[in-house]
């Protein structure tokens, strides 16, 4: 596709955007978000070097895991189930944590996210990383074919087409450096939620009793080396491989300061917090 016809594309990362131009980048978009990327990263910078540091954060956010809300609807069950049946533990984990952290980050930021429909994507935003869901569609973009998957899973279970649309959204979106607030606060905090857990963006702007809180409840257990499903899903031209090939992705994930709490107990089986 010419770069001339970019205003007439949807938002850069919806699903929409991702049907439009078969899920790869312009030559544009590419430059783009790169430059994006780096931004995001250079304001981060002092903060990431203080907590290398060992330096506290006075201005922490401070919420335990308990105080997070697990919906209990049906679809948020199913969503639920659907991701522990088809995933390894590390990534149903990973997809525990990712509704954690962006809950907090929503109580920090004073977003006020729908809690089953930030729960059930952050259930099925990883599941094209799956042996059962991977070959789902031939889209390229795992993320937009899991935004893809979620709006006809939401579907088939009677959620309104505007309600699954925002939901193939926020979970196709996760793979962006950046969401526009225009995208609804679940889109933004999954991908901030997924941001810490990944690399550890915004991770020192929750207090340590939180971090452990959320890491002794849901264990990383082998998470990093699962950074090999995601490589797999490098294909040219798709957001996927932007973060492996020029955003130095791999690295960023071997270096993040996410650790397993050092005392107390740390369980390895995730049980139903329902």
């Amino acid at each position: 596709m010419n770069d001339t016809t970019n205003a007439k594309r949807p938002a850069f990362g919806t699903v929409d955007w991702a049907v439009a131009g078969s899920g790869r980048l312009t030559a544009r978009e590419k430059i783009r978000e790169i430059a994006t990327a780096n931004r995001v990263l250079l304001r981060t910078l002092p903060a990431q070097v203080w907590m290398r540091l060992g330096l506290p954060n006075p201005n922490a956010f401070e919420l335990d895991v308990d105080s997070v809300p697990i919906p209990d609807s049906k679809i948020a069950k199913e969503a639920e189930e659907e991701c522990r049946e088809a995933s390894p533990e590390r990534l149903l984990n990973h997809s525990f944590r990712c509704y954690a952290w962006g809950m907090m980050l929503g109580a920090r930021d004073g977003l006020k996210p729908d809690p089953e429909l930030l729960y059930v994507a952050s259930m099925l935003h990883d599941l094209m990383l799956t042996d059962r869901w991977r070959e789902y569609s031939p889209m390229p973009c795992f993320g937009a074919r899991a935004g893809l998957m979620g709006i006809d899973w939401a579907g088939e279970r009677g959620w309104p087409t505007d309600r699954c649309q925002t939901l193939g959204d926020a979970i196709s979106l996760h793979l962006n450096s950046k969401v526009s607030p225009d995208h609804g606060p679940e889109a933004i905090l999954l991908q901030a939620g997924a941001g810490v857990d990944v690399i550890g963006m915004r991770y020192w702007q929750l207090s340590r009793a939180s971090r452990d809180s959320v890491l002794r409840r849901y264990p990383l257990l082998d998470f990093k080396e699962g950074l090999v499903d995601f490589e797999v899903e490098g294909h040219p031209g798709t957001r996927a491989q932007l973060l492996l090939r020029w955003l130095r992705f791999g690295a960023l994930v071997r270096h993040s300061p996410v650790r397993e709490p050092t005392g107390g107990s740390v369980s390895g089986q995730v049980d139903l917090q329902h």
